[in-house]
């Protein structure tokens, strides 16, 4: 892939999700990895476990074939984003690749359940989060006109309808909208921005992450998308290969899993509920009570 040497900073990636199996990945095609923890966890003993986590993590990346500096930040605050750009950049030279993994808290609950606090932290971690990264990552691919940024998004979260989370679709629906803003500029500087989208990815146990680096058996047989799947397509946008792939949203449709509230019929009926809502309100539909009311067509004009 002509990768070796290149820098990743990856958000969120020390725990057991889509950012371990991307710093995996990315390591074995000899990438420098920036780990990165610190922007949501619940309690002290947790960020304890973290800690042990990171250093199992960075010891495996080394014997991968890459290189890890281990950089807890807050994404959420731009000061210690600022500081960890910084950091790696000194360490490795440079940072030419951008995970924007770390996000919010997915918590179940009604509109009038959500606690402010609670709505502006998960915004904070989906959508500043992932500017502040942006931001500071930019002005040095730009300087070397190399550059790759991912933002792990949310299937269908431009068109959320399934009244879960709000805060947290809302979120990941500005991480799609971020791609589909700057793609086509940043190209202009052999920089590509594309978001994933995956439905409800379970986490995995360290030995199930690197079975799947290593495509065994127990991978090649899975049924639903694994951590280690969206690891691979990460490592695809980065490559040569997806050197003029920019401003496109890859889809992991939804699996049943356990434990996954919303089932098949219930997407079903909320899918019949949203095109019920977009066919009264197409534009044929709007154009036609123009037609049948009393106004003049010259009185209403699209905006410019």
């Amino acid at each position: 892939m002509k990768l070796k040497a290149r820098t990743a900073l990856i958000t969120g990636s020390t725990g057991s999700g889509m950012g371990r199996s991307t710093a995996f990945r990315l390591s074995t095609e000899g990438v420098n990895i920036i780990l990165n923890h610190g922007t949501f966890y619940r309690s002290g003993r947790e960020l304890e476990d973290i800690k042990k986590n990171a250093k199992k993590v960075a010891e495996t990346i080394e014997e991968l074939g890459g290189k890890a500096l281990i950089f807890p930040a807050d994404t959420r605050d731009p000061n210690q984003v600022k500081a960890m750009v910084e950091a790696g950049t000194k360490e490795f030279g440079a940072i030419d690749i951008l995970v924007n993994n770390a996000g919010g808290e997915w918590l179940e609950q009604d509109i009038t359940e959500i606690e402010p606090d609670h709505w502006r932290s998960v915004l904070q971690a989906e959508i500043d989060g992932a500017f502040y990264c942006t931001k500071y990552v930019l002005p040095g691919m730009r300087k070397t006109r190399w550059g790759r940024i991912i933002n792990i998004s949310m299937e269908d979260a431009l068109n959320w309808a399934n009244y879960l989370a709000e805060d947290y679709a809302l979120g990941k629906a500005a991480r799609t909208w971020m791609v589909r803003a700057w793609a086509k500029h940043e190209i202009l500087y052999g920089i590509t921005i594309n978001a994933i989208e995956p439905g409800p990815i379970e986490h995995t146990t360290f030995e199930d992450s690197i079975d799947a680096l290593k495509h065994r058996e127990a991978w090649l047989k899975r049924e639903k998308p694994t951590p280690h799947d969206i690891a691979e397509l990460i490592a695809f946008l980065c490559s040569e290969k997806a050197r003029f792939i920019s401003g496109s949203t890859l889809v992991f449709p939804t699996v049943a899993q356990d434990g996954f509230r919303v089932d098949k019929n219930q997407q079903d009926k909320m899918r019949q509920t949203q095109n019920k809502f977009n066919k009264h309100y197409s534009l044929e539909t709007v154009f036609s009570s123009f037609k049948s009311s009393n106004i003049e067509s010259s009185h209403w004009k699209p905006h410019q």
